[in-house]
């Protein structure tokens, strides 16, 4: 077991509080978005160095050619840091990682466990699956756009789905509503004194959600709003004259946890003029209560909102964004790869062991509450992290307790570990079927 260093995103939508209370810092003003804890390549985490869990492994490591560290040695104020977990997994991927995840995804750690918090939406988005996603890089690749370009979608070729546990209460989009409700709530913009302009663009999304099946609709639609350059007009007039709140039996507020007056309002007073505005009024909206689950496959168009979660994902960083975003929107990989269906949000729920499974087998989720000789479950390797209290993780006689913030790396082939303390634990792992704890 092996204490992390990890790195804190901050992206002008993260809130200036939430994380740097788990982390226990002061508040700078600075939007703390998100903390990433795990092997991504953009920002892996870093292994603490000098005490017996982790002085056998870093000489093996640095045997194998590796860096105990690499400049960040510590000051008396703190600990040495010594190689991050990418350059530590390469030492011994089988050990490390598991036969199985080994099998299944490579010498390569398969999630990334977070901290989000956010203030304000995140841009509307949609990640592909894993055929997708090893299609569209392979032709970003020829075509030689360099990984960071601001019109690059596919940066790598792994699929990307997703699930937040939310800590305090969470709101997000996710999926469509149903055609009906959509439709309802375009129509509803009618009454409205809008420019001829308005009214045109209006009344061929109105149009759209009549004419087609209902995943042509959607997609027409869609295409609609983001394309056509009267729409950001549109966004303006609804947002000045505004739609009056109807009762919650209304068709137009089938799938919203809010009248989708409410969430307009909301988008256009933290993005003006955004098409992505319009696109949200037709995704399902979830309230998360603490403690509850949501997840997301691929193919699902979806935003958060507002609130802070723990999210664990694929380590992808595939994004295609449709709106909500100064970022590049591509309107045509958008629609090749949403699914397009209207569906009801896929809540999760844990398992006895506190087990909560996604979409794919890429991740799990472990969520444990002031746990008393609880079993950590493991299908490979584990990062776990302590967002309240204090949590001790034990192994065969070693020890490594967490306080508040603080987060451990723990391999495949550590033997079993148990959980005790009065605190939250979070353990982040593969959903392999096989590989039980300890292999």
């Amino acid at each position: 077991m092996h204490r992390l260093h990890n790195t804190v995103k901050n992206f002008e939508w993260g809130s200036t509080d939430a994380i740097p209370a788990i982390l226990g810092t002061v508040p700078d003003g600075t939007p703390c978005a998100e903390l990433w804890l795990g092997a991504h390549p953009v920002s892996p985490s870093r292994l603490e160095v000098g005490n017996t869990h982790t002085q056998a492994p870093l000489e093996r490591h640095n045997r194998l050619g590796g860096q105990a560290t690499t400049g960040n040695v510590a000051t008396e104020a703190g600990p040495r840091l010594g190689p991050n977990l990418i350059e530590y997994l390469a030492g011994d991927p089988e050990g490390l990682l598991g036969h199985d995840s080994l099998d299944s995804f490579g010498a390569r750690l398969p999630f990334l466990l977070k901290v989000l918090s956010a203030s304000k939406a995140l841009s509307i988005q949609v990640h592909p699956n894993r055929e997708q996603a090893r299609a569209g890089f392979a032709a970003e690749e020829a075509a030689g756009p360099a990984l960071d370009a601001p019109d690059r979608n596919f940066k790598d070729a792994s699929a990307k789905p997703e699930l937040i546990y939310a800590l305090t209460d969470f709101h997000a989009l996710t999926g469509f509503r149903p055609r009906k409700a959509v439709r309802a709530t375009f129509e509803r913009m009618l009454s409205q004194p809008l420019t001829p302009a308005s009214l045109d663009v209006l009344g061929a999304i109105i149009g759209a959600l009549k004419s087609f099946s209902e995943s042509k609709a959607l997609s027409r639609a869609v295409e609609i709003i983001l394309s056509d350059p009267r729409t950001p007009g549109l966004v303006d007039e609804v947002a000045v004259h505004g739609l009056d709140e109807l009762p919650a039996g209304h068709i137009s507020r089938s799938g919203s946890a809010v009248d989708p007056a409410q969430t307009f309002c909301e988008l256009v007073t933290d993005y003006p003029h955004d098409p992505g505005a319009l696109v949200g009024l037709m995704l399902n909206r979830v309230h998360l209560q603490p403690g509850e689950a949501l997840t997301m496959d691929a193919g699902v168009l979806h935003a958060y909102l507002f609130g802070t979660g723990i999210e664990i994902m694929a380590s992808s960083d595939n994004v295609v964004r449709g709106g909500l975003t100064s970022k590049h929107v591509d309107i045509e990989q958008l629609s090749a790869i949403t699914d397009f269906h209207s569906g009801a949000p896929r809540m999760v729920e844990p398992d006895r062991t506190g087990m909560l499974l996604g979409p794919t087998d890429d991740f799990a989720l472990q969520a444990l509450r002031c746990p008393r000789m609880t079993t950590v479950e493991r299908r490979g390797a584990a990062i776990a992290l302590c967002t309240a209290g204090t949590v001790t993780l034990s192994s065969l006689g070693s020890t490594l307790t967490l306080e508040r913030g603080q987060s451990a790396f723990i391999a495949a082939n550590e033997p079993t570990v148990t959980a005790d303390g009065h605190g939250d634990l979070f353990v982040g792992t593969t959903g392999l079927n096989s590989g039980a704890a300890g292999r």
